[in-house]
């Protein structure tokens, strides 16, 4: 009896019948990309996933410098990068590994969990401020292409926009009853996002627009609400001041120049890419749901508060100088929740003039558009990066215990693998853009090259790089940066041999191939580190860490 009661679908309005459908929505869409590691968007996504490795290693050694611990263990594996990104989500990500297993595919599905989390958000939004059927709508949200394709990267967009997600749905609760405990959840999972990643701090100001848009000024006043802001400003500001001193082009990243912000291109960019954000049917829907939602005095409130939602998210977001079309998932739910009202709004009309149970219309069209999502799915395009294990299995047979020279646009993917089958740190991955030249996020940004001539690198490889194996990407670089030039051409040379070449299946398809260096080779104990990111010229020394 109790189970009929818990399964009972109740004129469509039972919260476990849809909460199983956009769990089902997350297996769907991870079973589409079940071979995809994940680590396709280079170089963020192999660095989101060595991340999780480096901050579950720190925390246990906890070592007395920290600065000194992530320098070594950089010249150990130069795919971290713990500052240019808060680390809560590599903190989840870190014990994931460790329960299960050091796999990016673990990580790919630590990021469809948070797509699930968004999913069950959104349903119970629309259960409550909707209507108990709408909470199917939750699904939509899970089929967008741009959560389809995010979810199945190991990237924070997906993550960030979950906990914004969820963080906004308390803290509307707690609008509507100040003094209940949704309080605590809103700010938790506000500061949570923020330390995933930075740009989801969007949601405080749309709870502050929510604030003004409803009259409700006391709310600022509220005694548990500054308590807990001044709490949550002394957990944020010291990652702040880590970030501004060792990360400062990710602040420039943030506040563009008065000449940039007047640039009309900088305000429709999010606008000209949500195709690749939202499907045909959800941009359909919500140009109906805009009329229909404005003009309709039932769902004017509703509206409203979404429309302020969405209008600040796309502020903020065309304000920073970083703009991909990725960020725009921040504007997938309010677009979910304006298509249902719309939907809602137009199934009361037609049932109005031709009669029947407006609950039985509304629940057809959501199941068509539910149908429609299904069946679309399939077609999104999602990358991937293959090929990188078999390179790495060869390595680690021919260089035990060795350092390995890496040059390339995948060398992200190559380190991740390599460490991921090192936990004794007996190996090690020597870059190309460290050894031979250096530069700050993208190839030509703050670019220094440190080898003149094919000479130049042969001398490097001898003294400074206690590699005999090297493996590079054919092409990357080389026609953009001499020094990478310099290095295809010196491996053709008789101080090299060609061992084997592996096929890599990626956006940018390439081929590695694979090196044996025949000269004698000097290891040094120290790797030398440039930074150009931290300004021309920083350099540091590193001793590669050691269990």
């Amino acid at each position: 009896m109790m189970l009929r009661r818990v399964l009972r679908w109740q004129g469509g309005r039972s919260a476990l019948w849809q909460v199983l459908v956009v769990l089902l929505a997350v297996l769907y869409i991870g079973g589409l990309h079940l071979g995809n590691d994940g680590l396709w968007d280079q170089g963020d996504a192999p660095r989101h996933a060595t991340n999780g490795l480096f901050w579950w290693d720190y925390l246990a050694s906890f070592p007395e410098n920290p600065v000194e611990f992530a320098l070594r263990y950089f010249a150990r594996y130069p795919a971290i990068n713990p500052i240019g990104y808060p680390p809560a989500f590599y903190l989840l990500e870190g014990a994931a590994f460790s329960l299960v297993a050091v796999s990016p595919f673990v990580a790919k599905g630590l990021v469809l969990s948070f797509a699930l989390l968004a999913g069950l958000y959104l349903t119970a939004w629309l259960r409550r401020w909707v209507a108990e059927e709408a909470g199917w709508g939750g699904a939509f949200l899970v089929l967008q292409p741009g959560i389809i394709a995010w979810a199945n990267a190991v990237m924070l967009n997906v993550p960030s926009m979950a906990l914004g997600l969820a963080a906004l749905y308390h803290g509307r609760r707690w609008l509507e009853a100040p003094s209940s405990h949704h309080i605590y959840p809103a700010f938790f999972f506000a500061v949570l996002g923020i330390l995933t990643y930075i740009p989801s701090g969007i949601v405080v100001f749309v709870i502050l627009a929510w604030v003004v848009a409803e009259g409700r000024w006391r709310l600022l006043g509220d005694r548990r609400a500054l308590a807990l802001a001044f709490i949550s400003a002394l957990i944020l500001l010291p990652w702040a001041l880590v970030v501004i001193k060792w990360a400062p082009i990710y602040v420039d990243h943030v506040f563009p120049k008065m000449s940039a912000v007047l640039r009309a291109e900088r305000w429709i960019f999010f606008l000209r890419h949500l195709p690749q954000i939202l499907s045909i049917w959800l941009l359909v829907l919500l140009v109906l749901s805009l009329m229909v939602g404005i003009c309709d005095r039932y769902w004017r409130r509703e509206v409203k508060l979404i429309l302020v939602w969405g209008i600040v998210s796309y502020v903020a977001l065309s304000y920073m100088v970083a703009r991909e079309p990725r960020y725009a998932l921040l504007l997938a739910p309010p677009a979910v929740l304006l298509c249902v009202i719309g939907l809602s709004s137009v199934v009361r009309w037609v049932a109005a003039r031709l009669g029947g149970d407006p609950s039985r219309w509304f629940l057809a069209g959501m199941a068509t558009v539910l149908a429609l999502h299904v069946t679309s799915a399939s077609l999104v395009r999602v990358p991937v990066v293959d090929g990188f294990r078999a390179v790495v299995a060869f390595v680690e047979m021919e260089a035990r215990d060795e350092r390995i020279f890496y040059d390339g646009y995948y060398n992200g993917v190559f380190s991740f693998y390599l460490r991921a089958g090192d936990p004794d740190f007996r190996r090690g991955v020597v870059l190309g853009s460290k050894l031979l030249y250096a530069t700050a996020i993208s190839p030509n940004l703050l670019l220094t090259e440190r080898v003149l001539s094919p000479a130049g690198v042969v001398q490097a490889l001898r003294t400074e790089c206690g590699c005999r194996w090297l493996a590079v990407e054919r092409k990357a670089l080389s026609d953009r940066i001499a020094a990478a030039k310099y290095l295809r051409q010196a491996v053709t040379g008789a101080e090299f041999q060609l061992v084997r070449s592996f096929p890599i299946v990626a956006p940018l398809e390439t081929q590695i191939d694979v090196y044996r260096f025949l000269l004698p080779i000097e290891k040094p104990d120290e790797l030398v580190l440039p930074f150009p990111i931290l300004g021309k010229g920083t350099v540091f020394r590193g001793t590669p860490i050691e269990r």
